[in-house]
């Protein structure tokens, strides 16, 4: 066997047995969904509406210094499903377990309003 045919044969060696030890490697874990944020910024809420899976939680960071909440609910009309303050430069985090639909707002600054969609 030539020297050419002999680096030939290396090479398809090489190559299959590199093929053949990725195929065997384990299948990388599977990813948990996006995160998912929303951000109080200059007293208004980004974005207004964010749709998430059940389950799954979504965190507000309050990039303002003034503290802010995420209360359950419209201006004037709470529903008591969840409250929390947000302190300037804090995050806070709500798990929603159900579908459906949920409204909340700052009750500070109550033009910051949004909604979360569950389903």
């Amino acid at each position: 066997m030539s020297r050419a045919t002999r680096l030939g044969a290396l090479t398809v060696l090489a190559l299959a047995v590199a093929c053949g030890s990725a195929a065997t490697q384990p299948a990388p874990a599977a990813t948990t969904a996006a995160a998912a944020k929303v951000t109080y910024a200059s007293f208004k809420v980004a974005p207004p509406s964010i749709d998430v899976k059940a389950g799954q939680s979504v965190t507000w960071t309050n990039t303002d210094t003034a503290t802010h909440t995420i209360t359950a609910g419209k201006p004037g009309a709470k529903t008591g499903t969840f409250d929390q303050k947000v302190a300037g430069g804090a995050t806070a985090s709500v798990t929603f377990d159900k579908a459906g639909t949920f409204d909340y707002f700052c009750e500070f600054h109550q033009s910051m309003v949004g909604t979360v969609v569950v389903k």
